[in-house]
Order: structure tokens, then sequence, then C-alpha cells
């Protein structure tokens, strides 16, 4: 460790006027924890901070009990604007996906989202993850900043949006849509909740276990995104807490048509929680599946039985 002797002068003054240069780490951690919540990724939040990966995993793990008083009120200061101001890397895809949707109930369909600037945002409604780069994110912002205010030219477009519970733009403060914890403002009828949010719904599509807390919009939400994918009724059963026979009712109810049986969607949802297997892994095993499906005679082929 080398000798920097302008620290020390500062720590003697610093004691000298009875300040103190660490103070306790659990605010830090509690604000540090709050971020990775939201899903900042670390290296995201370690150039908004300053603070190295590795510092800050320290920190959020309970590891310093201490930090020093300059790095707890540079977290202190940090607010979600800053993580999306980063010129580069991640950054959550809620407000992204918010915008999109808001701009949709309003009666901007994908392709005149497209002209605005964003191009493929039906794909970024349900694609798989919780983040995007921080340039799409800029892309999305600045399309929604172009459209929000004037309604859009699709009545089937804002028809299926209000009829699928998306809250328009004015429902959303500005400093509001990208925090993950945030409710958009719009009322619903008492005993009904047609609000659809979409951090409820990604995560019911990414972890294998029921989510028994999901609104209907929400499960609808679900059940699209999932269809759409190639999942079955049974496999999305699974993700939403009903029977099978539900997620059927709601399809024929809502019209969302099941592309079960033409894509490979087990391999897909039960792997997409750990999201640590490649796509050329993926295609390995699909093709390895396809292999042994043609080179594997059937009972009654091996036993002369004709069909």
């Amino acid at each position: 460790m080398t000798y920097n002797k302008q620290w020390e002068v500062g720590w003697q003054r610093d004691r000298a006027r009875g300040i103190n240069r660490y103070v306790d780490a659990e605010p830090t951690r509690e604000k540090l924890q709050g971020f990775i919540d939201a899903s900042v990724p670390l290296r995201t939040l370690s150039r908004a901070t300053g603070i190295s990966d590795t510092g800050i995993s320290n920190i959020v793990a309970g590891r310093n009990s201490r930090v020093q008083r300059a790095t707890a009120e540079r977290v202190d200061q940090l607010k979600l604007a800053d993580i999306y101001s980063q010129a580069e890397g991640m950054v959550p895809r809620v407000g992204a996906v918010r915008r999109v949707e808001a701009l949709l109930a309003l009666g901007h369909n994908h392709a005149a989202i497209a002209a605005a600037g964003a191009r493929d945002t039906s794909m970024l409604l349900y694609s798989p993850g919780e983040l995007i780069t921080a340039g799409r994110w800029r892309q999305v912002r600045d399309a929604y900043d172009r459209l929000s205010m004037t309604p859009g030219d699709s009545p089937l477009t804002r028809q299926r949006a209000e009829s699928r519970g998306l809250a328009p733009p004015l429902a959303w403060d500005e400093a509001d849509i990208d925090d993950p914890s945030a409710r958009p403002h719009h009322q619903v009828p008492a005993g009904e909740s047609n609000v659809v949010d979409i951090v409820a719904v990604q995560r019911a599509i990414a972890r294998q276990r029921p989510d028994t807390n999901l609104t209907k919009a929400e499960r609808l939400e679900v059940v699209r995104a999932m269809a759409s994918t190639g999942a079955s009724d049974h496999e999305i059963s699974l993700h939403t807490g009903v029977s099978d026979r539900t997620v059927l009712r709601d399809r024929i109810e809502f019209g969302i048509e099941s592309r079960w049986g033409t894509m490979p969607s087990a391999a897909h949802w039960d792997l997409m929680e750990a999201r640590s297997i490649t796509r050329r892994s993926d295609s390995a095993g699909r093709d390895a599946e396809r292999k042994a499906i043609i080179t594997t005679p059937s009972l009654d082929q091996q036993h002369g039985i004709a069909r």
C-alpha cells in the first residue's frame, strides 16, 4: 500500500474537526440492494457510483460494517435517472416496456412507433430477460417523448390495449415510469384490476413456480407471452398457479393463439430461469432430439405392427 500524504492530511484535518470519515454501512447497503432488486446490473451500478463490482458486492453482502463517508454520500444521492443516463451497458427494460404499452394505449401501433425511431417494439414486449442496452432504452424513450402527447391513428390498437388494461401516458409520472415498484395512476372499477404490472408478468414468466398473486389482466399477459413462444397450456399453468383448463379457457375467451408444437417450448421455458444455456447448446439439444426421433423405432415398428 502506497502512502498518500494528501489523504493523511485530510484525515488529520477531519479528525481535528470531529468528522468521522467512516459511517455505518447499513443505509448504503439498503440503497444498493434496492437498485439490485430493480434489476440494475452490478457493472452498471459500478459505473454510476464509482465503486468497484467487488466493493458493491461486499457492501450488499454485509461484509463491510462501515464505509467511507464519501461513498455513503455518493450512493445516497444516486437515482434511477443516473442509471439510465449511462452512455453504455445494460439497464432494466421495465420503463421501455411501459412506454411502448402506453403508446399502444394511445392508439400508436408498432409501425408508428418504429417510424418515430424505436424499431421492433413488439419483440421488446415479450422477449425474455429483464435488461436491454442503454442505447435501446434511449430509442424507446425518444419515440415516447415524440408521440406521448398525440393520439394515435389506430382505433384497433387502442381498443386492444384497453382490453388488456395497458396504462396510457397520463397514468405515469416521468419520475416513476422506470421504477419497478411504481404503479400507474389511472383508476379501475372497484373489485377489478385491469392494470398490468409488467414486472409481475416478467417474474411469473421467468420463474419455475406458480405465481398466485397475479391479477387476471396480468395472468392473461403471461398466457399471451408464453403461448406466443410455444409453451403448452400445462407449462403456462405452472407459472400462473391456475389449472390447464383455466389457461385453455383464457386462450379461447380472448383469442390467444397457441404455438405449442411448432416451437421447442419445454426446453426454452425450463432453461429460462437458469439463463446460462447458450443458443448453441440449445440448438444442439434440439438437433439431437430430432435425430433420436428419426433413428429410434417405435414399439409398433419393432414388432412389425402396421398403423
